[in-house]
């Protein structure tokens, strides 16, 4: 109750070394309330705004009513004032029965739609193929193509179309790039890469259907997915 509001009325027995105050609070956790202006910097950010065009701040979620928490939200976001006129507790019931009515074949409700994305983004890398005048393989070029970036839609699929592998080949998906991410964050990803794929039996399927008196075109293409979990397939 101390970590909502600075002052009220309190009778009881007996407190832990008879202390409990918002302030020595703060003091304890004056460390970690700066952690708190990043999630917003990085929504700012995301979103390709600067603060001045944000037309109001609109507190949701228990922690928010922290007084201290609502100063780092005001430094971090630029605003002169917060508003707190939604009661968090009946929003979060009243979206949870809406969400689920909405999901059930037995009530009428208009459509919820929900949208989530990525938190990271997703490179693929080849060897790409490059030709002489007369058609033969000159060199090879290693190729990073952005596959899904930073906060793409999902659930999505793309598709990938090569033109001029006539042989096996492989590709590889990894993360892109991560530098907006702290060292300790990105020691948590493991190795890399994420997927590597092989692609086997594409010369014998080119000479068994490829014409070799006409110019066809030599496609060659895979679809990728990535699920509402960001799970590829």
């Amino acid at each position: 109750i101390s970590s909502i509001i600075k002052q009220l009325p309190v009778t009881m027995q007996k407190l832990a070394e008879d202390r409990d105050t918002g302030e020595e609070l703060e003091k304890l956790a004056a460390d970690l309330f700066p952690r708190f202006r990043a999630p917003f910097e990085d929504a700012i950010n995301s979103a390709g705004i600067t603060k001045p065009e944000i037309e109001q701040v609109v507190l949701f979620g228990g922690g928010t009513r922290i007084p201290k928490i609502q100063e780092e939200i005001l430094a971090a976001t630029g605003q002169k004032e917060l508003h707190k006129y939604i009661n968090t507790d009946e929003a979060a019931a009243l979206g949870s029965a809406f969400m689920a009515a909405s999901s059930s074949s037995g009530f009428r409700t208009k459509e919820i739609k929900l949208k989530d994305a990525n938190q990271f983004p997703f490179f693929v890398s080849f060897n790409k193929i490059v030709l002489n005048e007369e058609g033969a393989v000159a060199e090879t070029k290693l190729v990073d193509k952005e596959l899904y970036y930073r906060n793409n839609g999902v659930p999505q699929k793309k598709a990938m179309t090569y033109t001029k592998f006539t042989d096996d080949f492989h590709f590889n998906i990894s993360y892109g790039n991560l530098d907006y991410l702290s060292d300790s964050q990105k020691s948590e990803f493991g190795s890399l890469p994420l997927l590597m794929a092989n692609i086997k039996g594409v010369k014998d399927v080119f000479n068994q259907h490829h014409d070799k008196t006409s110019k066809g075109s030599k496609l060659i293409s895979w679809l990728t997915s990535l699920d509402d979990c960001c799970g590829f397939s």
